[in-house]
């Protein structure tokens, strides 16, 4: 028993300093990241935005109507809507926004398109297979993107020698759940954009994407490549795997904001959702995610042991991700919206991490736009 005891110490401590070191090497890296060129004066190629939509009635007018103020020259942009079977009134908000607007074209699926894929693949391999743009800019319909997202996303391809790119993604918040996802999505871009920045980009985060045709088509595109829930990491793993240079960039020019989830119920099924996707990722990309969550229950464990250096730990960490999340506003050049959320931000994850560790592991099915995978 007291060899248990000794062991069970031992390993809390070691995965929790073991959590500190990965914020320390955070830390370093998000010194590291560097803007890239993404202005575009003239030249400008035909590109093509496809949006998924599935009962996005709450959201679709509003992501329309950010896309028709952007300011890429008319002639040179087409805006392509996929429907895919909404059952609620989407269709119609769309039909109506995009009368005699020619640079919108709503396409609507009948579930039969691509029967190899399924879900938002299926619909962005529709799209993809009717657009005409030499290059791809990818959202979702509950995006609001700034009105020079595409010329700073094309930009940014064309600037860098690139055939992908991926921009930031904020979160628009009012209510307290809605602020402690703006934080969360946050850290998880500085989390990507540091991996960008060491040379070992994760992926592209799907509802803020840029790609030439040429570099999805020699992927075979969606109707080839192997299904996945997370389609934007299948898109990024085919193009990377075909040797195509690959850019991110962590600025207000290419940032996009999101409507946030409604629910801690609506959260833990993204989060599975991910975690489900994430099974591809390089192995080194496990065991972080190991690390952090397991600090939600090794810190506890410690505490019985020896609460003093618990609460050193705890401080130490804490100390850490406030000097991480003042570095990535100053990259995004933009003040700390929510503080709030800030200081209690572990306080929401020491409830969250452990809920979704349990419900990742329940033998059910990933639920997404009310179907199942």
């Amino acid at each position: 028993m007291q060899n248990f005891i000794s062991f069970l110490f031992y390993l809390s401590l070691i995965l929790c300093l073991l959590y500190i070191g990965i914020l320390f090497i955070y830390s370093f890296l998000l010194q590291k990241i560097k803007s890239r060129p993404s202005s575009i004066k003239d030249n400008f190629p035909s590109i093509s935005v496809l949006v998924a939509a599935r009962n996005e009635a709450n959201n679709i007018v509003e992501c329309l109507t950010a896309l028709d103020n952007m300011s890429y020259p008319e002639g040179q942009i087409e805006i392509l809507i996929g429907n895919d079977q909404s059952t609620d009134y989407t269709q119609m908000l769309v039909e109506g926004f995009i009368k005699n607007k020619p640079k919108f074209k709503l396409l609507n699926l009948t579930g039969k398109e691509f029967p190899q894929t399924r879900g938002k693949a299926r619909v962005l391999a529709f799209l993809a297979s009717q657009a005409k743009g030499d290059y791809f800019l990818i959202t979702d319909a509950d995006i609001s993107v700034p009105f020079n997202w595409a010329e700073n996303m094309i930009g940014l391809m064309l600037n860098n020698d690139a055939d992908m790119c991926g921009g930031t993604t904020n979160i628009k918040a009012e209510k307290m759940l809605d602020k402690f996802q703006q934080v969360d999505w946050l850290y998880f871009m500085g989390i990507i954009h540091s991996f960008a920045a060491m040379g070992k980009p994760l992926t592209i985060v799907g509802n803020n994407m840029g790609l030439s045709k040429k570099a999805y088509e020699a992927t075979g595109g969606y109707e080839q490549i192997p299904f996945s829930i997370t389609e934007d990491y299948a898109l990024f793993d085919a193009v990377s795997k075909k040797g195509f240079k690959v850019v991110q960039n962590f600025d207000q020019g290419t940032m996009v904001y999101s409507k946030p989830l409604d629910s801690i119920n609506a959260i833990l099924k993204q989060r599975k959702r991910w975690l489900t996707g994430g099974w591809d990722l390089p192995l080194y990309y496990h065991l972080v995610i190991f690390i952090f969550g397991a600090w939600y229950f090794a810190l506890p464990v410690l505490v019985f042991f020896d609460w003093k250096l618990a609460v050193f730990l705890l401080l130490s960490k804490e100390f850490l991700q406030l000097f991480q999340f003042l570095k990535i506003n100053k990259h995004l050049g933009i003040k700390t919206e929510h503080p709030l959320a800030v200081f209690l931000y572990d306080v929401y994850l020491f409830v969250l991490i452990p809920i979704t560790a349990i419900y990742f592991l329940l033998p059910s099915k990933n639920i997404w736009k009310g179907r199942r995978y």
